[in-house]
């Protein structure tokens, strides 16, 4: 066994280096807390189709340090990069890189293979034989481990369903049929980019698609800003409580729930819009009620009584966060997290029932809010960790 050398006996461990574990290394490293981060920089953005735009306006897309030395502004005034709207993956992702080389200053890029504890220090154990203690971890994984796969769907080739994150290239598709379940962002934008790519799209969706209003934002001039705070989560009203998860948290578990689902109801961006009306044909109010392998052809029934032959089913179904997905996670410590529904509860520093335990991110929202799902969602984790780690220091 090797173990990681390290300039303190007792550092903590962000595993994770997206935005929040980026972004919570900042603060943690601002405060002198030594800090070792594992995991691959933005890896979850650089699996995503090179022709997407983020769905989050300017504001709620910066990286957060303390002193604000590192924010997407600072970025383009730095390095005199264009500043584009809607945000395209490539500069956000070339931000999230300089955001690392400069408020990071070490990022070990080998995945975590098992997080142990023996109830007075974490023991983490990398796919390459090495071993570090740690006094605290922070849990900022992502989401790809969440990928919610309907039941019908469970046992279907990849060949012939796969869900959305797994591709970050449409160009094969071209000249094949292609069904597209799902009318929230990552569906409706994976329908544009295969149509984009030469593919006969067709796109399910229980309801009606909704696309996102801000009639407020673009009419009111500088008013704009007391309806639409920076986040930018949730519909006018909402998203300003949406904005402070430490508020948000007071609320009886009912109520956030409630909120919730109001808040991140699936719907897509405004300028998205005109690449799906006209080009994809849109099939709405209907489920898929089984699915059949037919040699290389997938047979939908839907439960309007139709049905669809397709090359593929692509599958925009989302995410559902749940701690057991973790399967670094040691059993036995998992059983000691105490959660709801799959979500690890939490108090105001974002630390589970294991003492120094955080989890960010999806994993967070449900204490904190829907604004944990989105890059505006991790300064207030890194603050509030940054704070309790500088308390026991």
């Amino acid at each position: 066994m090797r173990t990681v050398a390290v300039k303190s006996n007792n550092p903590t461990v962000v595993i994770g280096a997206g935005p929040y574990g980026l972004s919570i290394s900042a603060y943690l490293q601002a405060q002198g807390i030594p800090t070792l981060v594992f995991g691959k920089p933005m890896e979850s953005w650089h699996n995503m189709p090179g022709g997407m735009y983020l769905k989050s306006v300017w504001s709620a897309s910066t990286f957060f340090d303390p002193a604000g030395k590192y924010s997407l502004n600072r970025y383009i005034a730095s390095t005199n990069a264009a500043r584009q709207e809607p945000i395209p993956l490539p500069l956000f992702l070339e931000y999230g890189h300089w955001f690392q080389q400069h408020a990071v200053t070490h990022v070990d890029p080998t995945y975590v293979q098992s997080l142990t504890s023996d109830g007075k220090q974490f023991q983490i154990d990398l796919v390459d034989g090495r071993t570090v203690k740690a006094s605290k971890v922070v849990v900022a994984a992502g989401i790809a481990s969440f990928a919610y796969i309907p039941d019908f769907a469970q046992n279907l080739p990849i060949t012939l369903a796969s869900h959305t994150q797994f591709h970050k290239d449409f160009s094969g598709f071209k000249g094949r049929r292609v069904a597209v379940l799902g009318s929230g962002q990552s569906g409706l934008e994976s329908a544009a980019l295969l149509h984009e790519a030469g593919a006969d799209v067709e796109l399910l969706a229980r309801s009606s698609v909704t696309w996102i209003n801000r009639k407020l934002y673009d009419r009111t001039g500088p008013a704009k800003h007391i309806f639409y705070p920076p986040s930018d989560v949730g519909p006018p009203g909402l998203n300003w409580l949406v904005s402070f998860p430490l508020v948000f948290r007071r609320f009886p578990d009912k109520a956030r729930q409630v909120m919730d689902k109001r808040a991140v109801r699936p719907a897509g961006a405004q300028w998205l819009q005109q690449r799906v009306e006209g080009h994809v044909r849109l099939t709405a109010s209907t489920h898929i009620v089984k699915a059949t392998v037919q040699g290389r052809i997938l047979c939908l029934e839907l439960s309007d009584g139709t049905t669809r032959e397709v090359d593929h089913l692509l599958l925009g179904t989302g995410y559902r966060p749940n701690l057991d997905k973790l399967a670094f996670i040691d059993p036995a410590l998992r059983q000691q997290v105490q959660c709801y529904n799959g979500y690890p509860l939490q108090n105001k520093w974002f630390e589970s029932s294991v003492p120094n335990l955080y989890f960010v991110g999806a994993l967070a929202g449900h204490t904190f809010g829907p604004i944990c799902r989105f890059v505006a969602g991790s300064k207030v984790a890194a603050q509030q960790i940054a704070r309790h780690a500088a308390q026991a220091a």
